[in-house]
């Protein structure tokens, strides 16, 4: 069973993710910018006001309307912080040839875009004008092959008895026994039923389910297993629907002094009180980090200089 899902569900990402750039494809090249700006997916006359390193060690680059085409402010549009965006010469249709840079918005205000660069292969002279035009994102799409190729490899792997109970091919293994007598609640907050649901999801072997209605305090629950789980002993991977659900667990979990939370993902994409727990900065706090700071203030200086 768990094979045929994977097989169908490979060919399933494969004709969405076709259909889906052929679509994004069609819209680009065949719609003026103009057009795009009415849509809310384009930014067409936009100059660079600034260039930094920042977010860790990625490029910011500062975008402004070309005040000289009349352009005051920005149009209203479906941009937001996180979104990717590609970069392109303000004359003519956007297209995969004319594309200069890739980025995601890091800050986005009336008068002014920013976005981060992982990788600047072409350095954007002064003066130009460009259009910054919203993407579509590949990360769910390379994520999810991942994880389906992964699934395959996996077949003789510890998690491989795991597939097999979401799966439906083994039976859920007996409760942990443990004494839950001496069992202490870091939340003294929780209600019997969290409580319950807390016991609950430590006795598991392989899953558990915290069900219930908006409001009702699952998080607050998942957030107490999850240190029970490290006062155990244990390392913990919690993963979410969205980056906004993500840091809520961050935001909660970092108010523990006993818990050492890492936040994996891009820092543009996070709430900024959540991103002292990025990867990203745990690294730069480190002693090569310090060294790389000082790199970067020479870049900067270098930057700041090529736009005097």
């Amino acid at each position: 069973m768990a094979f045929e899902f994977i097989q169908k569900h490979q060919l399933l990402l494969e004709l969405e993710r076709e259909a889906e750039l052929e679509e994004a494809r069609s819209v680009l090249e065949c719609t003026s910018s103009k057009l795009l700006s009415l849509k809310g997916v384009c930014f067409p006359k936009l100059v660079v006001s600034n260039q930094s390193t920042g977010l860790y060690g990625r490029t910011l680059i500062t975008f402004e309307p070309a005040k000289h085409h009349g352009m005051a402010s920005l149009p209203a549009n479906q941009v937001r912080p996180g979104d990717v965006v590609g970069v392109y010469p303000s004359v003519g249709s956007p297209s995969a040839a004319s594309q200069l840079l890739t980025g995601l918005v890091w800050q986005l205000r009336s008068t002014k875009v920013i976005i981060a660069v992982e990788h600047q292969e072409e350095q954007l002279q002064d003066g130009k004008v460009f259009m910054l035009v919203k993407l579509s994102n590949d990360v769910t799409y390379k994520r999810l092959k991942r994880a389906l190729n992964d699934l395959v490899k996996s077949t003789n792997s510890h998690s491989s008895h795991l597939q097999e109970v979401l799966f439906g091919e083994a039976s859920l293994g007996s409760p942990l026994n443990f004494d839950i007598s001496d069992l202490k609640f870091f939340n003294s907050d929780l209600d019997a039923s969290q409580q319950e649901a807390v016991v609950f999801a430590l006795q598991q072997r392989e899953i558990a389910i915290i069900h219930g209605p908006p409001g009702t305090g699952k998080t607050t629950t998942v957030v107490e297993v999850i240190r029970q789980a490290v006062h155990q002993g244990l390392k913990v991977v919690a993963c979410a629907p969205s980056n906004v659900a993500v840091d809520n667990l961050v935001e909660r979990l970092g108010r523990s002094k006993d818990i050492n939370v890492v936040r994996i993902g891009h820092p543009a994409r996070l709430l900024p009180e959540i991103q002292r727990f990025s990867l990203d900065a745990r690294l730069a706090a480190s002693d090569a980090g310090k060294l790389l700071i000082d790199i970067r203030k020479d870049i900067d200086k270098t930057l700041v200089s090529s736009f005097d």
